[in-house]
């Protein structure tokens, strides 16, 4: 019996990817003939233990915690910067002293009405008044601690300026202009604020009269005997 020499080829052979399939393709020298005995062989997914199943376990670690983390970033409310929140207090502030900056007026020119503050709280009038003149013993220089006593005070102030005006040489000139501009209208307001029925006297020799009130008269038309901030 002839001996048969088997020469073998081996090419192409692809490098097998994970859970796939791979074709080594090879030829046969058998009884003076080629033939094709290519194979298929089928590599097996990565074992669930040792190295690939502890890869496999943290990267699902970690995408797990990385899941977490968004959801809980998306849900957190942003925090504010401590100078955010002392910028916000302050506004707060202004804004309160505002209000009872309004309602100390509104009682001087109505002692015997009311006012409902921003709580839903009901006050007389002589309560905000009193309250206020305590309030200003230990608080000297808030805005509503200024305000002139009497109608009387805030003349006495207007006729003292505008005897300086009149009687400065200067007047007309532009820094002089400006200076006076300014002082007329800080005495204005502080005048119109302490007793807003007032009229008041301007450098130019008009007359500047108050409103009736240091809001639109709408605010206080229809209070009746109680205002509401």
């Amino acid at each position: 019996m002839k001996t048969s020499l088997i020469a073998v080829a081996l090419f192409l052979a692809a490098w097998p990817t994970l859970g796939q399939e791979s074709k080594t393709h090879t030829n046969c020298y058998v009884n003076d003939q080629w033939i094709d005995c290519s194979s298929t062989t089928r590599t097996s997914p990565p074992p669930s233990g040792g190295f690939w199943g502890g890869l496999n376990k943290a990267m699902a670690d970690r995408r797990a915690k990385a899941d977490t983390n968004r959801d809980q970033n998306a849900q957190q409310a942003p925090q504010l910067s401590p100078e955010a929140i002392k910028e916000l207090l302050a506004e707060e502030k202004k804004e309160r002293e505002a209000k009872d900056t309004v309602d100390f007026i509104y009682c001087r020119q109505n002692p015997k009405s009311g006012i409902t503050d921003s709580e839903g709280k009901r006050e007389t009038c002589a309560e905000v008044i009193e309250y206020t003149k305590a309030f200003c013993s230990v608080n000297p220089e808030v805005e509503r601690c200024n305000l002139a006593k009497s109608k009387a005070e805030v003349e006495k102030a207007f006729a003292a300026l505008v005897d300086e005006y009149t009687t400065n040489t200067h007047r007309n000139r532009d820094w002089e202009q400006r200076y006076f501009a300014e002082k007329f209208a800080k005495l204005t307001k502080w005048g119109c604020m302490s007793f807003p029925d007032m009229t008041l006297p301007q450098r130019d020799g008009t007359l500047h009269a108050c409103p009736s009130a240091p809001e639109p008269t709408s605010a206080h038309a229809d209070a009746g005997p109680t205002q509401t901030k």
